[in-house]
């Protein structure tokens, strides 16, 4: 050995250090290397099996966005011509209508838990004459259908004759 300085140093140092625990560090790197590695090919397929369903998933809501569109545009126009032919007929048979429109206004007092008549003012609901609004207007609600027609039957035919 050197007498030197630096080789008594050197060979200190290497004596202090040992050899079986140097080993063992190694091995712990190597062991957390190929756990990371691992872990870093995981979250890589990960990335891609989430791209991949994103694009698939996103494909499949701008389809539904499209399909839920057209059935709005759909239901306007159908509203549109509602309210189209129920102006047509409420100008041809004005008399049966506002009958309609006075029973089916008692009727909604019967069975709206908050009647017009014990709202305030500022609450009871407005007739819209807006015409973008394309929500329908019902003549006849509920079961009670098939009497009011006959009813505007009998007003717009004159009474049966059985």
């Amino acid at each position: 050995m050197e007498s030197s300085a630096a080789g008594v140093f050197c060979s200190r140092m290497l004596s202090m250090v040992n050899r079986e625990d140097v080993n063992a560090i190694v091995q712990a790197q190597r062991h957390m290397l190929d756990r990371f590695e691992k872990t870093n090919e995981m979250l890589l397929n990960f990335n891609n099996l989430s791209s991949v369903r994103l694009s698939q998933m996103t494909e499949r809501y701008l389809h539904h966005t499209r399909a839920l569109v057209e059935m709005k545009k759909d239901l306007d126009s159908i509203f549109r011509r509602i309210r189209t032919l129920k102006d047509k007929l409420s100008k041809q048979h004005p008399e049966a209508f506002n009958s309609i429109r006075k029973s089916v206004d008692v009727e909604d007092e019967e069975f709206d838990p908050n009647p017009k008549s014990l709202l305030p003012l500022s609450d009871a609901p407005e007739p819209s004459s807006d015409s973008s609004n394309t929500s329908p207007t019902l003549l006849t609600p509920g079961a009670s259908g098939t009497r009011k027609t006959s009813l505007i039957k009998e007003q717009v035919d004159g009474p049966r004759s059985w």
